[in-house]
């Protein structure tokens, strides 16, 4: 058992051979696993892409629906004050259009004729 070992250039071309070849065999199983895990990211840094466009649409939404909100509420506010001009203004009108009935009847009524002409002026200068 005392035997020396003897190693030829050949066997030892060989083992260079067989180191290279093992190392040239890995570095492509590493490339191969690199690209398959690359291409199964690929779908979701496109997801995350348009999750990310569609949250930056949401928020334009949002503040675009929030302006329109304001401006509803304004408009809104707008009319119920011309709703209740609408309705004094009309009461002024068909109280004035009674009182002259009442006076085209009977010739009467010139009190609430003078009454009338100035509810009609005081609400005039007032609004307008």
């Amino acid at each position: 058992m005392t035997e020396p070992i003897m190693i030829s250039l050949s066997d030892l071309w060989q083992f260079f051979l067989l180191g290279a070849g093992a190392i040239i065999t890995l570095s492509s199983a590493g490339a191969i696993i690199a690209n398959i895990i690359h291409k199964a990211k690929a779908p979701n840094q496109k997801q995350d892409e348009r999750l990310t466009a569609l949250e930056e649409d949401v928020k334009k939404i949002e503040q675009r629906l929030e302006l329109g909100n304001k401006r509803f509420e304004s408009d809104a506010d707008k009319m119920f004050s011309l709703e209740h001009a609408m309705k004094d203004s009309i009461k002024v009108i068909i109280e004035s259009l009674q009182a002259l009935t009442a006076h085209a009847i009977d010739g009467n009524n010139i009190d609430q004729l003078k009454r009338i002409e100035r509810s009609l002026n005081d609400y005039l200068i007032d609004k307008i």
